[in-house]
Formats: structure tokens, sequence, C-alpha cells
């Protein structure tokens, strides 16, 4: 017989029978394995999830500052559109003999919710609108000239650390931003809580003079009292440089800082033309705006090197980001331009450094 060819075997029916069950045996057994990883993947996922979202609930309450006056909250508020992570305590504004509360919401996408309420839990309801801030802190505070206001501090954008920097041969610092900003509300039975003028309510009731252009640069702001009244209060934008050494005759060219102290007004023009870059007085491109009040630092300087004066970039009000001079709205400066007059006081303070 040929090596090439080999006639088919008669095949057997039982041993074709096993074959199959064989396989069947096999698939079975395959489909069972894969069911029990699937199972084991499943329940490891599972509690995977369950451990992260007790993570974060971990990590968020201990992320949340509760001071005094403060109360956490987990019964939902009747009629209020977001869940308050706290609540801050009230005066009686109803004389109900309940204090009120201030429901506070998680911080979210850097936005924090607030709202008035009066009653507890599911009884809460909502006075006025909800208030939206941002990333700060919150505390009911006096004021010398305001009881009881909600106040919200925060920071405006931040470009980095302060940097050093040399003033005649003397160390300096120059700010890059994340000068304090406030907010404030009265609380009202009625209307919730209703926005208030933080820097107004700030105001000292006793100034250093009857009348006087008082000045914190620590907070940016201006105040003008005649015969002992608050007249006017604006927000202003002040020096570069925070810190470091006064200005003086030798180191007036560098020096970045508005000074501290007091001065008087020397110098009053209508508008004063911007030389270095030859800009006229008056100009819509002049950054010296629309009307300057100067006041002598040193002996001979003529209050034509500091000044109270406006600006074409009302943007940077409440910011350090002047080179020294005290900037106001044209609007403002020129209200005050209308009120004082050569010799008026000017007290400039730091309410950030301290007594």
């Amino acid at each position: 017989m040929s090596h090439l060819y080999e006639p088919p075997r008669p095949r057997s029916a039982r041993r074709e029978w096993r074959r199959k069950e064989e396989r069947r045996r096999r698939y079975l057994r395959r489909r069972a394995f894969a069911f029990l990883v699937v199972a084991a993947l499943a329940v490891g996922l599972g509690f995977g999830i369950r451990w992260l979202a007790l993570r974060l609930g971990q990590t968020e309450t201990a992320g949340t500052e509760v001071t005094p006056g403060t109360n956490r909250t987990e019964t939902p508020v009747a009629d209020l559109p977001f869940t308050p992570e706290r609540t801050i305590e009230c005066p009686d504004l109803d004389g109900d003999g309940q204090p009120e509360l201030i429901a506070v919401s998680p911080l979210v996408d850097e936005r924090v919710h607030l709202a008035l309420l009066t009653g507890t839990g599911k009884e809460a309801k909502q006075i006025g609108q909800v208030i939206t801030v941002g990333e700060g802190t919150l505390t009911l505070k006096d004021l010398p000239r305001a009881r009881n206001l909600l106040v919200w501090q925060g920071q405006l954008p931040r470009e980095g650390e302060p940097v050093q920097v040399e003033v005649g041969g003397e160390k300096a610092l120059e700010a890059r931003g994340g000068e304090p900003v406030f907010r404030a509300w009265e609380l009202n039975a009625d209307q919730g809580l209703v926005p208030a003028d933080y820097y107004a309510a700030a105001a000292p009731l006793d100034p250093p003079e009857p009348t006087v252009i008082l000045v914190d640069k620590g907070l940016n702001v201006l105040w003008y009292y005649r015969e002992g009244e608050l007249v006017q209060t604006a927000r202003v934008a002040t020096g570069r440089h925070i810190e470091g050494p006064a200005p003086t005759a030798e180191n007036w060219e560098e020096n970045l800082s508005t000074p501290t102290g007091r001065f008087s007004v020397t110098l009053m023009v209508p508008g004063m033309p911007y030389l270095r870059e030859g800009i006229p007085a008056l100009d819509p491109a002049n950054p010296l705006g629309t009307r300057w009040i100067g006041f002598s630092v040193f002996p001979d300087d003529g209050g034509s090197l500091w000044a109270i004066h406006g600006t074409n970039a009302p943007q940077n009000l409440g910011r350090w980001s002047s080179e020294g001079s005290i900037l106001m709205s044209n609007g403002e400066v020129e209200r005050l331009y209308d009120a004082v007059e050569v010799g008026t006081p000017i007290v400039i303070q730091n309410s950030l450094a301290g007594p």
C-alpha cells in the first residue's frame, strides 16, 4: 500500500460522544471562570467607589472651618436653592425670640452661596435673594459706622509673591497683587442680605483732624472729612512698594511707595500733562486723569511728585499698583478737588502694618 494513501478509520459513536462531552465541559468551565472574574471586578469596583466617596466626604468635612457663632447643618432647608454646609447664627431680627441664620453653601467652582434664613430645619424660610461670593472668609462684624454686618474678605488676583527690590541701596518689597478686598451686607428681616458699603462703614468715627483727607493704603481707601463729618469715601490705588524706605530727595526717582504721615495740599491743577510720554493734560490717554491734588513729601518738591490724582485705568483701583501717588476715579477726584483747598491736611496711614 502506498504511504501516500491511508483509508479512513471507522469512527466509534462512543468515542465521538466523549469528544463532544469534553468540549462542552471545557466551554462551561470557561464561562464559569469568566463570570467569577466579572463578579470579582464588580465587587472590587463597588468597594473602591464607596471608599473614594467616604474619603472625599472626610476631606470636605476636614476642610470646612467652623468659627464661633457658626453651626453645621445636615437637615435640608425648605425653599432654599442650595444645600447648606454650615450656618452662621445672627441676632434675632423679627422679634420672635429665635436667632436668624445665614446659610452658607460649600465652595464649588470657587463660589459660595449665602442666604438669610428665618426659622430652623425644614421649617426654615429664605429671606431675600441668594448672594454669591468667591473664596474667602465670612464673619459678623461691628464696624465703626454699622453693627452686625456680614463681612466677606477675599483677595484680588495675585501674580506671585512680593518681589524684593532695592531703593537707594535699601531693600523694599514690590507687590504682585493679592490685595485684600471686602464686601458687606446688612441683615434685614424683610429684605434679607442688603448690600452695604464696607469702606464707608469702616471709616473712623473720630478723624485725626476735623477737616482732613484720610488715606489708608493698606485697605486702599480714601475718606474726606469736613468739620468732623464724613463727606466722601472712595477706593484708591497706592504705591507698588509696600515695604521699604520712605521717599527722600535722594531716592524719589526709584521709590514707588506711598509715604505715610501728615502732609497738606500744596498744588492743585485741573489736569497735569504726562511729560514722560508727552501726553497733554486732560487727554483721555493721560494716566494722571483729570485733576491733580499735589502734596509735598520733602522740602522744595513743590507738590509736583506725589499727588492725589485721577486715572485712565479705573480697573486698578483697590490695588497696590501706582508709582507712589494716590489714584482715584476721575469722577471721585473731581468731586474731591471741588471740596478741598491748598492747605487741607492729608493723613496717610497703613492699617495692615499694625499700631
